[in-house]
Formats: structure tokens, sequence, C-alpha cells
């Protein structure tokens, strides 16, 4: 639209009428971009389905493969062989009133509209002030309509107002061609090219971020999106490959051939800016449009289903303005229209009100809405759909066993199989268990399961189609209990004298037991007990003879339907009941790691059974099985000191491979603490220190003085706890004399004594006493004669380090420390508390 012969040459054309009325920028009140989510009428789509419009005219090319139109005796390029080539033209406010009933019937088909742009100086939005009543006019007669907005937009937040701004100017018209972001910069006289869009200088990256956001923001709308620009800035100013991959392109070149230089693909061509058409008085912008069937839309598919609908997907078809689905209907055996789906990018589209469970079939194609008729591309292929059924219905436990469960249902015909889930108690969660791949399979019998259990499943439907697998709503749980097995583990537990113990497995799901013993006179099994509770796994059979076989059997008993059943017998066992138990047991020696004891004979075992009590298990181990009945001693070894144990005997007897034995015969006893350790002796004025290591564990200790030459022990003290490891005794002469010790063990109102300790070295034995009385002084010898050192007060620990008698009394020598210094001095001793 510019009338500049220098724009001509600089830009190869434009619709740059915008530019003259931008040059003023006036400061008047514009119309502003609401954001409003404004949803343009358009009329349905009624075309056959059976039938595509054939819109390829034919027509000879000439030698260099393009085609003449005349009259004009314009050239084509050759990528437009075999395309159907329209006349039509672009307007504004520049071009005055028109009398669009005389555009339609020069030939005119199509015409773009501007309806508004932005001031290249200030950056404000301007409306066309005529494009109102353009719009109304030609659609009115009967035109193809589309819409261009003059762009200065410089980032891709201003291309969507834009964006934003021109739809909603066109609100509520009937707009069937493409809304176009003219893109190209301004001119002035004496200044050349110039403007805010052209000063920015984006890259070509940034420049094809705006020119697709706005494309874009456009088709979110439901509308086509489109670039207008002039060749040369197509060529060197944009990435044209990302744009016309995904919107067409109109290409502004004032020449009378669209030669091939233009390598991008293009839908229109602006071959002239100063075109005569009859009902306009100015020169007008004179455009080719080129149309061809739309290509196939590419990867169609189920993208998602549920019980009543079907949601398709598939590849967008730049231009078209919108897609036509069908389905295949059995009735008519044939496919008929099911809905459109309109806009470029509307690539998605929900078939609704279906009946659950059930395949569909669908075929998609692009349209371009043209008042002379709709344009019909190529369908897809096939695409296979089903909606997800309900639950499964009369999903069931069918039948139990003690080890399977067989569920059972009604098929779904449309269906490929069914998945089973059986839930995981450890986890919570239904876990897979098996796949069928027949629709006509209603049963399924899980296997290998543990007798009376309980176990939920779930199930769930599956179709397999061209897109995927298709998954149906997975059921309600429902539950199975296997019927309880034979009883297992039946085992002896305990026999005695006049009594035998049995105990099983706990068995799920069962109200009880029944205790069976063997009859050899009728040969048969005799009920002797009923155990009543599933969790009571023990039984006692008392009042037997000695040394007699019995046989046992148990049966479970459950309550299902209202009836009461049974189980079988389990595998028998037997036992004799045991010989008596030893009459006496006594502990024969014992040290402080082994206890020795015997036991009276029985002489009708065959054996013994010792035992050691275990506290941790609260049960009694088997140390020992004593083969022969005339060995009645046993010595336990590794045993801890000062430490109580109790021992058991029992006589056993087998015959002919079962075993009884009798009751337990305890003993309860301790071994002896162990010698005490270290002891040092040392003289503490006119007394004699003895001190050892304590003995853990041990009750206290017994201080003896030993007589050397005739190397006799004599008590003297007994000390009572374990920590009371030091004696203070008599001075006694070294040569013949000496203080030595034993710790001992009183258990079950029995005192155990353990070995002597070894006679004592002298050494400086580490004893520690506590002052025991307020402010008692220090003083540098063992007499109040002797100067004060300092007062120590009640509680103050000291070492006693030794002692001395002076005048009848007992000083001790003590050690301790005042800050960092050691101090040493003497106090008499009875204000010292031995520790």
């Amino acid at each position: 639209m510019i009338r500049k012969k220098l724009i001509r040459t600089i830009l190869g054309g434009a619709l740059s009428v915008a530019i003259l009325a931008a040059m003023a920028a006036p400061n008047n009140t514009s119309y502003a971009a609401t954001g409003t989510n404004i949803q343009p009428a358009f009329a349905d789509i009624q075309q056959s389905i059976d039938t595509t419009q054939d819109f390829i005219s034919s027509g000879s090319f000439n030698t260099q493969g393009a085609l003449p139109v005349s009259p004009s005796n314009y050239t084509h390029a050759a990528q437009f062989k075999g395309y159907k080539i329209q006349k039509g033209i672009d307007v504004s406010e520049w071009n005055g009133s028109i009398n669009w009933k005389k555009v339609k019937a020069s030939g005119i088909t199509f015409a773009f509209i501007r309806v508004g742009g932005r001031y290249y100086g200030s950056g404000k939005f301007y409306v066309d002030a005529n494009y109102r009543e353009n719009l109304k006019g030609a659609i009115a007669a009967g035109l193809d309509v589309g819409v261009y907005f003059y762009s200065q937009a410089i980032n891709s937040s201003e291309a969507k107002a834009e964006a934003a701004y021109t739809m909603n100017l066109i609100s509520g018209y009937n707009i069937n061609l493409p809304i176009v972001m003219d893109y190209e910069y301004a001119w002035e006289e004496g200044v050349g090219i110039t403007g805010r869009l052209y000063n920015a200088n984006l890259s070509k990256s940034a420049a094809t971020t705006v020119i697709n956001s706005f494309c874009s923001a456009v088709e979110i709308r439901g509308y086509v999106g489109m670039l207008y620009a002039s060749k040369s800035v197509i060529t060197d100013d944009m990435n044209i490959s990302n744009i016309n991959n995904k919107y067409p392109v109109w290409s502004a070149l004032y020449s009378d051939s669209d030669t091939d230089s233009l390598k991008a693909k293009h839908s229109y061509w602006q071959y002239s800016e100063d075109g005569t058409v009859a009902g306009i008085g100015h020169a007008t912008d004179m455009n080719f449009r080129y149309i061809t069937t739309p290509a196939a839309p590419a990867s169609l598919v189920q993208q998602t289903s549920t019980d009543s609908s079907i949601t398709l997907t598939w590849n967008k078809i730049p231009e078209v303005y919108g897609y036509q689905i069908v389905r295949y209907d059995e009735s008519q055996n044939k496919y008929v229209a099911v809905g459109t789906a309109k806009g470029a990018s509307t690539v998605t589209f929900t078939d609704k009100d279906l009946q659950d469970g059930k395949k569909y079939t669908y075929k998609v194609r692009g349209y371009y809405k043209l008042n002379s008729g709709n344009v019909y591309g190529t369908y897809t292929d096939t695409c296979t759909g089903i909606t997800i059924a309900d639950n499964i219905e009369n999903f069931k436990v069918a039948a139990t066993s003690a080890s399977a469960i067989r569920l059972s249902w009604s098929p779904i015909t449309a269906a490929t199989g069914y998945r089973i889930y059986r839930l995981n108690p450890s986890t919570g969660k239904y876990e897979a268990i098996t796949t069928l791949t027949s629709s006509t399979t209603t049963t399924y019998t899980d296997k290998d399961l543990n007798a009376g259990a309980d176990y939920s499943y779930k199930i769930r439907a599956y179709t397999t189609t061209e897109s995927g697998t298709i998954w149906h709503v997975v059921s309600n749980a429902v539950t199975g209990t296997t019927n309880p097995g034979l009883v297992s583990g039946l085992k002896v537990r305990i026999s005695t004298s006049n009594s035998i113990s049995i105990k099983w497995n706990q068995e799920n799901n069962v109200n009880g037991y029944l205790v069976y013993t063997w009859d050899k006179d009728t040969a048969t099994w005799t009920k002797i007990a009923n155990v009543k509770g599933g969790d009571q796994t023990v039984y006692t059979h008392t009042g037997l003879k000695s040394a007699t076989q019995y046989s046992y059997s148990v049966r479970a008993y459950y309550k299902k339907d209202g009836v009461m059943r049974y189980t079988d017998l389990c595998s028998a066992i037997s036992a004799y009941s045991g010989p008596a138990a030893p009459a006496k047991i006594i502990a024969k020696s014992r040290s402080d790691k082994s206890i020795s004891f015997a036991w009276s004979k029985v002489p009708a075992a065959n054996g013994y059974l010792v035992y050691r009590y275990d506290s941790s298990s609260r049960s009694y181990i088997l140390l020992s099985k004593i083969t022969d009945n005339t060995t009645c001693t046993y010595t336990a070894n590794d045993l801890k000191s000062t430490t109580s144990y109790a021992f058991a005997v029992r006589a056993y007897i087998k015959k002919d491979g079962v075993s009884g034995g009798s009751a337990y015969t305890v003993l309860k006893t301790a071994t002896t603490p162990a010698t005490p350790s270290v002891i040092k002796y040392m003289p503490l004025g006119g007394y004699r220190c003895t001190k050892w290591t304590p003995v853990k564990g041990a009750s206290g200790y017994v201080v003896y003085k030993y007589d050397k030459r005739a190397k006799k022990y004599t008590a003297v003290k007994k000390l009572t706890g374990e920590s009371s490891n030091i004696y203070i005794g008599a001075a006694v002469d070294a040569r013949y004399y000496t203080y030595t010790v034993r710790a001992y063990l009183t258990y079950n109102k029995k005192t155990y004594y353990g070995e002597m300790s070894s006679l004592p070295v002298s050494g400086t034995p580490v004893v520690i006493g506590t002052v025991n009385d307020y402010a008692v002084r220090v003083r540098r010898g063992p007499s109040t004669n002797y100067g004060i050192i300092t007062e120590l007060y009640k509680g103050r620990k000291v070492y006693v380090v030794g002692g001395a008698k002076k005048n009848g009394e007992t000083w001790y020598k003590i050690s301790f420390k005042i800050g960092s210094k050691t101090v040493t001095g003497y106090m008499r001793s009875d204000f010292i508390k031995i520790q």
C-alpha cells in the first residue's frame, strides 16, 4: 500500500498504508485491548461427507513451469503448479468508502481488512476508522474475509497484546481467513526506514519469536494466524522455515512474476499496490491466493477415553480453517460427520454420548472455509477408539478349596482381554497376577494359596487399538477365603510319667480343633478333647500310665454357609508317657566356672536328658543326652562365676522309635565367686591395711590371718558387699603372719565360698578416705605438736598413703591437692573414714 517507489525498492512491497497514518501519530484516544475471551460466531459446516469439492483448477503452465494468469499476464512460481488461484485485495481507511457489491461483481473473491495498528513512534494502539464498515460490507457481499494489524511489536509480550487487541476488535464478525501480523518497518520522508521495530534491530531468532507469539495467540482462540512481510524481510530478517512450518505466509513482491527466488512456501502473493477495482475510488493492493486440497493430518490417535466419550488428537495442518471429524456408522455402512474443530491449532476433539465398552472408528480431514464452498482435504488413516466399560458385572468368588479360589464375571465383548489383581497385604497394593487374552474368558482360578486365608481381588478389561492399549475401569474388590486345610505341625511338646502334651500349628479361619487318640481295642480314633478357639494349639492328655505308648491326631472345624464343617484328620504322631522322674538331684562340687551334680537312678529308663534353664527364652535348653541309665552324673562347664543356675534331669524311654520322658527333676545352685586378685598391704600407724580388687557379683569377703609356720588360716573378719575390698587390722610380724581373703556368694539361703587368694605383697595400695568432721586440721607431723598446714572440711576426699602411731594415737598420712599443688600431711585416724 505504500505509494513511495523508494519503499517499493527497499521493501519489495508492503501493507504500509498504515505507515502514513502512523507518521502523524495522533494522541487521540484509541481502543485498548481488553483481554476478554471473545469467541466469534461461525456457521456450522454442513458440507456432505461423501464427496469432496474438487478445488484444484487445471490450466497449462508455460515452458518455465509457470502458469499465465489471464488477463494480467502474471507468472506464478512453479511451486504452485496444480493450485487454484484466486484474486483478492487488502484495504484500510486510506481506500475510502467502498462499494463491496461492485467489488464482488468485479471477480474479487477475498479481502483482508486492516482493523488497527501500533504507532511506530509512541507505540500506542490505534483503530482503523473504516474497519467496521469494511467488515460488514465485505461479509455481506459474500467475500472471504481476513484481517490484519500493523505491528511494531518488539517482544513476545507486545505481540500477544496486539493479537488480543485485534481479536477484541473483530468479535462478532464472521472471519474465515487468517488474522495477519503485518510485520514491516516504518518509513518517513527525508528520514528513510525508521520506527521502534526497525530501531530494535531484532536478531532473526528474536523476530521469529515475536511473529510466532502473535500467531500462536491468535490460534489459541480458534483463528488462523498468518505473517505478512516483504520478500526481503522474509529472506533477511527472520527464520522463515521455523515460521511457515506452523503458520501460512503472505509475501509482498511488486512484480509481474512471483519468481522462485522466494524459496519459502507462501499462501498469498501481494503483487501490486496500485490496482484498479470497481467500487473502490483509490489505488488498491492486489493479491493472489494459492489453494490446494489440505494434506491429511498425521498421527491420528485416541488420546483419552471415558465410559461415554473418546478424545482424539492429531498433528496440525497449517492454514486450515478447521477439521472435520467423521465416525463409521455400522447401521449406514459409511462414515458420518460427528463434529468439527475450528482453528488450525485445534487438534483435539471429544466425541461424547457414546456407549461404554464399545469400539468406534474415526477419520479426520482439514478444510478451508470459503463462501464459494468449503475445500476439504484428504482423510487421515482410520483410528479405532474404545470407550471404557463400566465396572465388570457379576465379578465374584465362585468357588474355593483349601489351596485355590475360582473367580467369575460377565464378559465384555468389545474388550481384548482382562487383567486380574490380588491384594498384597504387606504393601497394601493390588498387584497383577495374570493377564487373560480372550474377551470370552469369564473364569480364573488362583492356585497354590494358603489354606484358611483371606484373599482380595480386582479385575479390569483392556482393549488393544492402533494407538496402544486402553485400560477399562478397575472393578470393586471381592474377597474370598480358602478352606482350612489339614492341621499341620503336630508334635509332642512334652511328656511326663502320667501325661503327654501335644502342639500343632494354628490354622486360619477355624473355630477350634478336635483331638483324637487311637484305641487299640477297637482300632478306631476316639475323640478325647474339643479345643475351642482357632488360636488354641496345645492339649495335654493327663492321667496316663507311665512308660506307655499313645497315638494322636487332630482335625480342625469351621463354620461356612451356616454349616459346621471339618477337615480330615492330620498325620498321626505317637509318644510314650515317661518313666518315673529321678527321685533326687544334688550338687557334688562347684567352682567359679563349673558345677558337677548327680541324681538317683531310674531303673526303667533308657537314659537321661540333662537341661539348663535359659532365662532369655524362659525354657530349658538340652545340654546332653545320656544313653544309658547307669551314668547319673554330669558336669556343666564354661559357666560364669558368681552366677545362679537351674539344671534339670529327665529320664526317658524309647521303644519302636517312639520316645517318652519323665517330669523334670530340678537343681537350683550357683557357681562360686572368682578368686580375689591384686592383693597388697602396707603398714598404717600400728595397723596393717590390706586391699584387693573387687570380685564382681560377690556378696562379700572373709578375711583370714595366715600363720606361715603352721600353714593355718584363721577367719578374723567377714565383710559384706562386693565393694568392701579393704581391711585394716592389727599389725603383724610380716615374717610369720599375713592376711589373705576369699569371696563368698549367698544364694537361696546358702553360702558358696570361692578360692583363697594368694598371699599379699607389700606395696602402696590406693586407699581413699573421706573427712568425717568439720574443719579438721592437717598437720606437718603425726602429733598436735606439729604445725598446721590447712583445714579440710567434711566430705573432702583424700588419699591415705601411710600412717604412724604417736602417744597412743593413730595418725594417717594423707595426700590431697590444693589447686594444682599436691600436699602431704597428717590427720588423726578417727577423723577419716576409709572407703
